[in-house]
């Protein structure tokens, strides 16, 4: 447990000085705390990388991203990654992806990037270094499984999966049995306990009982019985936060237009306006411009490269042709399945009520609808900011139904 600790935090280290060109082993052997011998054995056991073989490896997977994330110059993207000149950068990145950069930006321009491919390339390893009687299954095969045993209560978790990344981590003969999905987020590493048996819920919950884990368990189950079922097999549960994933399986929604208002599909040439309208309803907002600057780089890849599948599903809602609201969504696909996740609103002050709200929240919902997704909305039920929901209602109000619970378990 305290080298697993370590390595995250060298791993960490490793990711906030990927611009430096003049970074060593002794620098993060140092920084952790040990000898450099010592501490590149330890690192190479728990990752499967040296440590100079991983700086370069954090790199160029950062350069990756900039080249699929934006339109920034290649040689601005070498400098940023930490190499000085563009020969040693395109070298250095066939090498490891087979291509040269501009190749590679060119392969995947069209194709949306997810933070899936760039992160959570060690939890696998590190984790099975320390829990040896785990085995990890096969991502594909467990989100096949989950859309085959039930699209609806698991859709929306198959989807995730596969734009976050990470494991699945089972013990006993079948991931089927029950399976934790281990992603790393902010030093933690997130849990999300895919089982039916309490045994073996009982059983991870005691594995994976420290404070480096985050642990959620997806169930209809109501927070008394899993107090009592856990608390039958020796676990005290002191607090349960819910989240529920609502879904709606209904028809298109039909409902009167208000006054002046509109609303349509954000677009590549609306960029501008959206710029304008979140500096003016969130002025005082850190992170507003690189969220901006990815935004632009979506629309682009939609709307001008012609990447149908792109997953960026914004809608503008204007009154007399002025921009006052954003509701956003995502159309996310896995394997033939598609949601359409999470519509958050934004709307000016002077203009917010609710009425406006569930307006916006039905018309992306028929949106999605008519493309064939299902609507998802995976909304926190308490103390949840306004912003980051459509309205003061429930979904459950307007036709959505509970597909599942997401307990978070301390």
């Amino acid at each position: 447990m305290e080298n697993s600790e370590l390595i995250t935090k060298a791993l960490n280290y490793i990711k906030l000085a990927s611009k430096k060109n003049d970074i060593t082993i002794d620098d993060v052997a140092k920084y952790a705390g040990f000898s450099t011998d010592y501490f590149n054995r330890i690192f190479f056991a728990h990752t499967g990388f040296n440590i100079m073989e991983y700086v370069r490896f954090s790199r160029l997977k950062k350069a990756a991203q900039l080249l699929r994330g934006t339109n920034n110059d290649i040689l601005d993207i070498a400098l940023e990654c930490g190499y000085e000149a563009h020969e040693s950068f395109s070298r250095a990145f066939k090498n490891q992806y087979g291509m040269s950069p501009s190749e590679y930006r060119k392969r995947y321009e069209k194709i949306e990037a997810y933070y899936g491919d760039f992160n959570n390339d060690t939890v696998g390893a590190r984790l099975l270094h320390e829990f040896k009687d785990f085995k990890i299954a096969d991502s594909d095969e467990v989100i096949d499984y989950l859309l085959e045993t039930d699209s609806l209560r698991y859709g929306y978790v198959a989807v995730c999966f596969r734009a976050n990344g990470g494991v699945a981590l089972y013990n006993g003969e079948s991931f089927k049995d029950g399976f934790v999905w281990f992603t790393e987020w902010d030093n933690h590493f997130d849990g999300e306990i895919i089982c039916d048996n309490w045994d073996k819920i009982a059983q991870y919950k005691k594995i994976f009982s420290d404070q480096r884990f985050n642990l959620s368990l997806y169930t209809l189950s109501t927070d008394e019985d899993i107090k009592n079922e856990l608390s039958k097999r020796g676990i005290i549960i002191n607090s349960i936060k819910r989240r529920q994933s609502n879904a709606y399986t209904g028809d298109i929604f039909e409902f009167k237009s208000l006054n002046n208002i509109s609303m349509r599909l954000i677009k590549y040439e609306d960029i501008s306006l959206v710029t304008n309208f979140f500096k003016e309803r969130y002025p005082n907002r850190e992170g507003i411009s690189p969220r901006l600057k990815h935004l632009e780089h979506e629309l682009y890849q939609r709307d001008k490269l012609g990447n149908t599948e792109h997953s960026v599903f914004m809608f503008g809602i204007f009154k007399d042709n002025r921009l006052i609201g954003i509701s956003d969504g995502a159309l996310q696909n896995v394997h033939g399945f598609t949601i359409n996740n999470c519509v958050v609103t934004s709307i000016l002050p002077e203009f917010e009520t609710e009425e406006l709200y569930q307006y916006a929240f039905k018309f992306v919902t028929n949106k999605a609808l008519e493309r064939g997704a299902l609507p998802v909305d995976d909304t926190q039920t308490e103390n949840t900011p306004l912003e980051n929901k459509s309205g003061e209602f429930n979904s459950v109000d307007i036709g959505y139904k509970t597909i599942i619970n997401i307990y978070i378990l301390n």
